[in-house]
């Protein structure tokens, strides 16, 4: 049977490929091979092999020979040919065996049909089961030769020799002795483990060798199972370098797509793997480290070895003991150094000076990008950057004291693009003289092809009035800045030149109104404090408010605008079109209605009705914060525990390409119905607020999952756009 098995499948011409006019009845191999494993299961091997050769036959390759008849010792030649290959020394040796005819001259098939192939494999197992070994190890070197190129031969081999490897004994007579016998003939008698393991080995490798260099397609779950296998039996192939093929352009990519931690790992793997990381100069020009082992030792000389480094981020230069003289190496080492990022790691408000002893290193950088996090701003980070003044682009200054305001003056910036000063959380009890105060006017003077601007946490306060800012394009002023009216006894109305036409972003997060007024109107030059909004000032306003037809941002939470203000600002860039974020807070009740008719209480406004100028067809982020549109006519200043949010559901549906919400309407009762309702729009896909707590968040998240809405709880408002270097 085992001889009919081995002969059952095959073209006349090793490689040829399958005719489509031949192609197989699946349903029927399917349905053959389903009765004949059913039949193994129930121990009728029988029956089971003339169910499974009735699969075999079906394929319609040419019978196999090539014009020799089959003598009677076929099989035990056609074993020890395979067997004797698989002994060899020659990696190929197998294939090739598989690809010739047999010593006698027969030729044996080859054929790709994975059917064929399928039909085979129940062949072997059945005659494994039934404990005809010899014909089912023959078999499955049959399917070697079938298809060389294919795990499942191999698969099956390996799972006979090692049932027999576990079972085999001294004593004679057994089926599994006279098996391992037959496939030893002339290695061993009576049976070795020994030898019998070794073949196992060999035949894995070859396994392992012939499917990974002469595999037509991908891979498959037999490949899987012969690596496994291998590494199971701890075979010494199973453990080689997978890409040690690969050239060293794709080992570049591959480790650039790997973080440091694992980076370092991968240092570990290999000597050949620690080389291409340590000597690739594109892997090392991005390095951000977090907290380093042994900083003091080992960091110059890795800094030595790596003169390509053109990005360095050092999260957390406390626990690197960064001095000024490592400070120097870093600069003197790394001619091609562009950005630098240092965070000292300290608790915020806290800050770390470097030491006063001066670096053995000449400093010659030429940074573009600065980032200072948590430092004083001593003699060491003043001299770096009074170096870089002609090359810096962007400057971030987080933290680093009142020193600003002299590094600042003292120096030009003639090519610097964005700046940001924050100097951290300020309570709102403190006084403008008790802050940081910076002086706005030196830092425009040093300044002037300036394009972006953040400040946050400082007092500001403005003493020049002929410098201007013609490249300001974006502007951030944070909810911790304070208005510091005053310089020395020189009343001050205003803190930034005015804004020029080409401003394309404006946020003001804070909620102080004369923020709002100094920023937007610079030009009316009136003293603080400034008047609440009201139409009487509007002519006023109208004289010095900017023209600004190119705004794309505009985010304003001061509530001190209202609409007549509001329309000077947005409206060109409406008309426009190019007005994409809008983002306001809602003028507060008056307490007085008669002064102001118009605004005698928040539930008057109605976005729709008072905004109509601010409609642009490619807005797509639409905000409003401290809105209540609830109407009580028994109260004569509106308030209410009652809300009612639908205007701002109105005035969403007049956006035709809005996808992001930001709904800050305060603490009411019920405005959890308002955020399920945004959930449900359909124009709807992003959600920042700060209402939903507990059972209510729940709720609305998987009511947002439901319908493929991101919800935030993003607290005060929605983040700025204007991430760190690390980020």
């Amino acid at each position: 049977m085992a001889a009919s098995g081995d002969a059952a499948s095959g073209d006349a011409a090793p490689d040829s490929q399958p005719n489509p006019a031949d192609e197989l009845s699946e349903a029927k191999v399917h349905a053959a091979l389903a009765e004949g494993r059913n039949l193994v299961r129930h121990r009728q091997y029988s029956k089971a092999l003339h169910a499974i050769m009735e699969a075999v036959y079906m394929c319609q390759c040419n019978p196999a020979g090539n014009g020799k008849t089959r003598h009677g010792k076929d099989k035990s030649c056609h074993i020890s040919q395979c067997i004797g290959a698989v002994n060899s020394k020659d990696a190929d040796a197998l294939y090739k065996v598989a690809k010739i005819p047999c010593a006698c001259g027969y030729s044996w098939p080859s054929c790709v049909r994975p059917l064929h192939m399928m039909a085979l494999d129940a062949l072997a197992e059945c005659l494994d089961k039934a404990e005809q070994h010899t014909s089912a190890i023959s078999t499955s070197l049959a399917m070697i030769r079938l298809d060389p190129a294919s795990a499942v031969g191999y698969c099956r081999g390996a799972k006979i020799l090692q049932y027999l490897l576990k079972n085999c004994s001294l004593a004679s007579g057994s089926p599994v002795n006279r098996s391992v016998v037959t496939i030893l003939r002339g290695d061993s008698n009576p049976p070795s483990a020994i030898l019998l393991r070794r073949l196992l080995d060999r035949f894995i490798e070859h396994g392992l060798h012939n499917t990974e260099f002469y595999r037509r397609g991908p891979k498959s779950s037999f490949d899987v199972v012969l690596q496994m296998m291998a590494y199971k039996l701890k075979i010494g192939v199973a453990r080689r370098d997978p890409v040690k093929a690969f050239p060293p352009e794709v080992l570049t990519m591959v480790f650039s797509l790997l973080n440091r931690t694992d980076i370092s790992r991968c240092l570990r793997v290999s000597q050949r793997w620690h080389g291409a990381i340590m000597q690739d100069a594109i892997l090392w020009a991005d390095l951000r480290l977090g907290r380093p082992g042994n900083p003091g030792r080992l960091f110059p000389k890795f800094l030595l070895g790596h003169p390509g480094i053109k990005t360095f981020v050092l999260g957390n230069a406390s626990a690197f003991q960064l001095t000024t003289a490592k400070l120097g190496c870093l600069l003197h080492t790394q001619p091609q150094l562009r950005q630098l990022y240092l965070d000292s790691g300290k608790p915020y408000g806290a800050r770390q000076s470097a030491d006063s002893t001066e670096s053995p290193y000449r400093l010659n950088p030429h940074l573009t990008h600065l980032t200072l996090i948590s430092f004083d701003m001593t003699a060491t980070f003043e001299k770096l950057v009074q170096l870089n003044v002609s090359t810096l682009e962007v400057l971030d200054l987080i933290n680093t004291g009142r020193q600003v305001n002299f590094v600042l003056r003292d120096c030009s910036l003639p090519n610097l693009r964005k700046l940001r000063i924050i100097e951290g959380h300020l309570h709102p009890s403190k006084e403008p003289l008790e802050m940081p105060l910076l002086e706005i006017g030196p830092i425009v003077n040093a300044t002037p092809s300036l394009e972006q601007f953040h400040l946050d946490g400082v007092g500001v306060a403005w003493a020049t009035s002929d410098s201007v800012w013609p490249s300001l394009s974006k502007l951030i002023l944070g909810p911790n800045l304070r208005f510091s009216p005053l310089i020395g006894a020189i009343p001050s109305p205003y803190f930034i030149p005015p804004l020029s036409s080409n401003m394309r972003s404006i946020e003001i997060l804070g909620s102080i109104p004369d923020i709002a007024f100094g920023a937007l109107f610079t030009k009316l030059r009136l003293k603080p404090p400034y008047p609440m909004s009201n139409s009487f000032w509007s002519p006023i306003f109208e004289q010095g408010s900017p023209y600004l037809p190119k705004l794309e941002v505009f985010r304003c939470m001061a509530p001190a605008l209202d609409p007549t203000l509001l329309r000077h600002i947005i409206e060109p860039a409406a008309k426009s079109d190019t007005l994409k974020v809008l983002d306001l807070a809602v003028v507060p009740r008056s307490t007085f209605p008669s002064v102001n008719p118009s605004n005698s209480a928040n539930s008057t406004f109605e976005p729709v009705r008072d905004l109509p100028f601010a409609l642009s067809e490619n807005l797509h982020t639409l905000g409003l914060h401290d809105f209540n549109f609830y109407v009580d006519p028994t109260s004569r200043f509106g308030a209410t525990s009652e809300f009612d949010g639908k205007p701002f559901l109105d005035w969403v549906d007049c956006f035709p390409n809005l996808h992001t919400v930001a709904c800050y309407p305060g603490q009411w009762q019920r405005v959890d119905a308002l955020i399920m309702q945004l959930i449900v729009h359909p124009k709807v896909k992003v959600i920042h607020q700060d209402c939903l707590k507990g059972v209510a968040w729940d709720e609305a998240s998987i009511l947002a999952e439901k319908h493929g809405v991101e919800l935030h709880h993003t607290p005060n408002h929605m983040p700025v756009n204007w991430p760190m270097l690390e980020e």
